[in-house]
């Protein structure tokens, strides 16, 4: 039988010997030093050395409690980084205020827009602004005349829907180049080719695409077409044929004009997916309605997330209940829904985490969400409505399928339709999910939340 025998380093270093520990490092004994060092935080140099650690090995949340209880650990853009890295988006910003350099503004203005606090955004950008290196300049410039639509207070023309949506569609058109395949064209079967690359190209299922196609030569046989412009018709009716099924705009008035009160919503989508920045957008349309609106932050898994939705609230002027980071989502649920209830609030939007990742553990939580939201409120949730990311494609249409698993599912709001070169998804989802669309999202000012209207929509992709 062998027996490890220590050596005299790691003695020493288990004593507490700095010069030890430091050796142990530099041999490449991280873990054993990392591990030695956690009995030593009350040293000042040692904890030093184990927060250093923690930023190499990008252990960022393990550097947050180390920070969170010693001040003296960290630069500030050390702990502006760990901050940020940890989901504490308020303490970030405040860290690199502190600094206030170019890059620490700038990045302190690009947090509260992600957060959705527009106007502090703005500020800080312009005093950024003041100090931009020359190789900068144009990239802030815009980011300020960004922030300014957003807030409403740059000149800009109002567009018609149909333009909107058009520019909305514009990657996807740029990438498929589908109406030039039209011009001074006959009808053969290279047209047939090109366009089925092309449907395929703007992200639509491959066997969607082959059943268009087929239906098409059959029609364009039958009626004796000759030229592609003739064909040009047909391939829009069939799109509508699969689009229609995902409803009409008026289900997004529908939405907003609910007599029932407190009329619930609960709110799904995996993280990223625009889910809070979308429900801050409803929340200020219904506001302006002059509805009593109250927001309940059922995503406790993320500090980050509760933060956005509170500086959404606050700038919508509606209520929020929130609990602390790891809170019983349930929990937040069924107090939402029971402040709702007796308090007489007209909408009721309750958020919740969406971390496919772990997907049993995801379906339990909502599932006990729906019943909690139920025992607070048995009529409740009114509407259940899972928001999709049009940058991902048709990934989006196997996340839906798990949310289905955990509950039933009214509709779907789909984001990001500005960034996205995949528009054709829209087809996909409609005919794989047969959910309607409620509304999209194609910036992120509040009038950038629209009702879906498949002939609009059809138009401005073929246009």
């Amino acid at each position: 039988m062998f027996f490890w025998k220590k050596s005299d380093v790691e003695k020493k270093a288990e004593e507490g010997s700095k010069e030890a520990i430091l050796e142990l490092i530099r041999s490449g004994k991280t873990s054993k030093a990392e591990n030695i060092l956690e009995n030593f935080k009350d040293n000042e140099e040692l904890r030093k050395i184990l927060f250093n650690l923690h930023l190499q090995n990008k252990e960022y949340y393990k550097a947050y409690t180390l920070i969170d209880k010693y001040k003296d650990v960290g630069s500030a853009p050390e702990r502006a980084l760990v901050y940020e890295e940890s989901g504490y988006v308020s303490k970030a910003i405040e860290e690199y205020l502190k600094i206030g350099d170019f890059n620490s503004l700038y990045k302190a203005g690009l947090l509260y827009k992600h957060i959705g606090d527009y106007q502090k955004a703005l500020e800080v950008i312009d005093r950024a602004f003041k100090i931009v290196p020359y190789d900068k300049k144009k990239e802030v410039e815009e980011l300020l005349f960004d922030l300014k639509k957003i807030l409403g207070i740059a000149d800009i023309p109002k567009e018609s829907f149909f333009e909107k949506i058009s520019k909305t569609l514009q990657k996807t058109k740029d990438t498929i180049l589908l109406n030039t395949i039209f011009i001074n064209r006959k009808i053969d079967e290279e047209l047939f080719e090109e366009l089925e690359e092309k449907l395929i190209r703007a992200d639509i299922n491959v066997k969607l695409v082959l059943n268009i196609i087929e239906n098409l030569k059959k029609e364009a046989l039958k009626r004796n077409l000759q030229t592609a412009e003739d064909l040009k018709p047909l391939l829009k009716e069939e799109l509508l044929k699969i689009i229609r099924n995902c409803g009409s705009k008026d289900l997004f008035f529908e939405l907003l004009n609910e007599k029932e009160k407190p009329f619930v919503i609960l709110f799904l989508g995996i993280n990223g997916s625009g889910k809070t920045t979308t429900i801050g957008k409803l929340a200020s349309i219904y506001k302006a309605q002059n509805k009593k609106v109250l927001i309940g932050a059922a995503d406790t898994f993320r500090a980050a997330a509760i933060e956005q939705l509170e500086v959404w609230a606050e700038r919508a002027g509606v209520d929020i209940v929130k609990k602390h980071e790891g809170a019983d989502p349930a929990a937040v649920a069924f107090e939402t829904t029971k402040k709702a209830l007796e308090e007489g609030y007209d909408i009721t939007i309750i958020d919740t985490a969406g971390r496919l990742h772990t997907k049993e553990p995801l379906i339990n939580e909502l599932r006990k969400i729906k019943k909690s939201i139920q025992k607070a409120y048995e009529k409740a949730p009114q509407k259940v409505l899972l928001v999709l990311d049009s940058t991902i494609g048709q990934n989006s249409i196997s996340q839906a399928k798990i949310f289905k698993e955990a509950v039933d599912i009214n509709g779907l709001i789909i984001t990001k339709l500005d960034g996205t070169a995949k528009g054709g998804s829209l087809v996909s989802i409609c005919k794989d999910l047969a959910l309607p669309i409620y509304m999209t999202t194609d910036g992120e000012r509040i009038e950038d939340l629209d009702p879906f209207d498949p002939e609009t929509f059809v138009d401005a992709l073929l246009s």
